[in-house]
């Protein structure tokens, strides 16, 4: 029983948890409270903004402040700051796909309505296809 207590001693002193999952990253309070001050301003910052005409670029102003926000969230709250490699790998390739999902849903809906007109042109119609006439049958 004295060997167990022994290799939790030790673990614990290196960081690890009883169950063997690693070392644990404990944030201080001023680092927290200084991430909230951040989000507060930021936070004004997109209200600020959203009250004046950027034209185009308003949305991709709010996008900006909303992606430091999130990544501000996700190192700090999330702990993934001080995570391991494979998972900063995982939590960038999946922000690496959700922009190229809204990079090309934003450049589908930016080009829509900029077909070349003869791309417009209706195709002519055979009516006979439409609306068949109705066939005679004799018994």
């Amino acid at each position: 029983m004295s060997a167990h207590n022994h290799a939790h001693d030790a673990s614990s002193a290196h960081g690890h948890d009883a169950h063997g999952y690693g070392p644990h990253h404990v944030t201080s309070s001023k680092v927290f409270f200084n991430v909230l001050l951040t989000l507060l301003f930021l936070t004004i910052i997109t209200v600020a903004a959203s009250r004046v005409d950027f034209g185009a670029a308003n949305l991709l102003i709010a996008m900006l402040i909303a992606s430091v926000k999130a990544s501000l969230v996700i190192a700090i709250f999330m702990h993934v700051k001080w995570d391991t490699a494979i998972n900063k790998v995982f939590f960038l390739s999946s922000f690496l796909f959700l922009s190229l999902l809204m990079i090309f849903t934003l450049s589908d809906q930016a080009t829509r309505g900029r077909a070349n007109p003869i791309n417009k042109m209706k195709a002519p119609v055979d009516w006979q296809f439409v609306q068949p006439k109705a066939q005679h049958t004799n018994h």
